[in-house]
């Protein structure tokens, strides 16, 4: 079945836009150290351990984590914390039964409720000493704080983060300050936005890819910003971005046809 359903993908075109595509493309298929914040369930390192790469897959939410623990791979580092200011603090984590992908040290949504206790740690003490050539992070509301740890003496090559008003507004930040964080270490950065979130756990509608800075369409929007350490990689993002529109529209007109 998944045999299938990559096939179709490839002739009809992605289900979402993904930026985690995006920066596969511009990364391009080399071994390398991917960090990944908020693996969720490995989504978004899978195809670069296929690659060869090796993954810091950083994941407190244990109901998440058991999909990494039940398919270990030897180049996949598992790490049952999260990510804050202080190494060895230990926090409340909230989880949601309306979506596995908005637990949280917050509780942003009424289906929100106290969840599992978790040890904290910095990124920079987990990534002491290595390269990092590729920073996913997605942390549901403290992607901005989690960047804040990390040594930027030693920029990645790409770095996805989330950005998300509803969210970080109550923690003390806009995406204005999330985006203008990157632009500030030397990035190029471009926001990819999509529409106002119905409701978690449900499919999401993408916007736009458009260059940083840029004002939101609608102020509930969301999205994802993809920096890039140069401006000839964001141009490589832009064109590939382009073309998963083009083939995102395609594909809504085929399902469409097909009455999906």
């Amino acid at each position: 079945m998944s045999l299938l359903k990559g096939a179709a993908t490839k002739v009809l075109g992605p289900v979402q836009f993904d930026e985690i595509a995006i920066a596969h493309h511009v990364l391009g298929k080399r071994a390398g150290f991917m960090v990944d914040v908020g693996a969720h369930r490995g989504y978004a390192h899978t195809p670069f351990v296929e690659d060869g790469w090796s993954v810091l897959a950083v994941e407190p939410d244990p109901a998440n984590r058991r999909y990494l623990e039940d398919a270990p791979h030897p180049r996949v580092d598992i790490i049952p914390k999260a990510i804050t200011a202080t190494d060895g603090e230990t926090l409340t984590l909230y989880t949601s039964e309306v979506s596995s992908g908005i637990s949280s040290l917050a509780a942003f949504h009424p289906s929100h409720t106290p969840g599992p206790q978790v040890e904290t740690a910095r990124l920079d003490t987990l990534v002491a000493g290595r390269r990092v050539d590729f920073l996913k992070v997605d942390t549901e509301g403290f992607d901005l704080p989690v960047l804040q740890t990390f040594d930027w003496s030693q920029k990645p090559d790409v770095v996805v983060c989330e950005f998300e008003d509803h969210k970080t507004v109550p923690l003390g930040y806009t995406y204005r300050d999330l985006g203008d964080f990157l632009v500030g270490h030397g990035y190029t950065v471009l926001m990819s936005e999509w529409n106002p979130i119905v409701e978690y756990g449900q499919a999401h509608k993408w916007r736009r890819l458009v260059p940083y800075p840029a004002d939101l369409v609608t102020e509930d929007g969301w999205g994802n910003f993809i920096a890039v350490r140069s401006p000839d990689a964001a141009a490589k993002a832009m064109r590939a971005g382009r073309v998963a529109a083009v083939r995102l529209r395609v594909r809504g007109a085929v399902d469409k046809a097909r009455g999906k």
